[in-house]
């Protein structure tokens, strides 16, 4: 009778310290793992070369677009739930500017299939006549990126990678990408910085972001880049 009890108790008891095991365990894996010597002295050295950059052109380059004439292209697409694109339009639009301030024509417009956007409709412009494109720098550069912050930098990967040619100039590529399994609910995935090597402006930029919202998942892409104009 004194045997039974204490191996009724033992049997309760283990089925508890497998609990407390595995949500320990559960814990360190969703740690940071410390990032090495070497990987910080790697990372340390390019967000030192990244805050040397400068990035007053890609900046100013929106805002001074009413001095110049310039070629839009604008293409929508819509997939539905197996990623196989549905519709489709896109557009070709040529700014003129002038003394008579800035003209916009249509030199060539397609499309293909219906568009369903649902409750969004209210959301999707149709105004492709507009003369301003969107100025997409405050998407691309925020003033206090969050792959730099402090409490996200471990977040993330830094490598300076080859050369590539933008025209006629080499520029360097810096490459950001979010770390698997540490970087859950960051938006900004991936990031690609393209410097002159000749200036060192900033000419270019890629970038990946999720945003999560409510009702939906938006993934989005960026590509800009400058050029250039005559007088250098």
């Amino acid at each position: 009778m004194v045997h039974s009890p204490r191996h009724l108790k033992i049997v309760l008891l283990l089925p508890l310290m497998v609990t407390i095991m595995l949500v320990s365990s559960g814990c360190k894996r969703q740690g940071l793992t410390p990032v090495g010597p070497i990987e910080a002295v790697e990372r340390d050295s390019v967000v030192a070369l990244l805050s040397t950059v400068n990035q007053d052109g890609i900046r100013a380059a929106f805002p001074t677009l009413e001095n110049y004439s310039y070629r839009r292209y604008l293409r929508t697409e819509q997939y539905d739930d197996e990623d196989f694109m549905v519709a489709f339009t896109e557009h070709n639009i040529i700014v003129n500017t002038g003394q008579d301030g800035r003209s916009s024509v249509i030199t060539q417009a397609d499309s293909g299939g219906t568009f369903d956007f649902g409750f969004f409709k209210r959301f999707v412009s149709e105004n492709v006549e507009d003369t301003d494109p969107v100025d997409l720098i405050p998407f691309i550069l925020d003033d206090d990126p969050i792959y730099l912050q402090p409490k996200n930098i471990d977040r993330y990967s830094f490598s300076a990678v080859d050369d590539t040619l933008m025209w006629d100039r080499e520029a360097l590529i810096i490459d950001v990408r979010a770390k698997a399994d540490l970087a859950d609910g960051l938006n900004v995935r991936r990031v690609r910085h393209y410097v002159d090597r000749a200036t060192n402006q900033l000419v270019a930029m890629y970038l990946e972001r999720i945003d999560l919202g409510m009702l939906f998942r938006e993934e989005s892409t960026y590509y800009v880049h400058i050029r250039p104009d005559a007088g250098g």
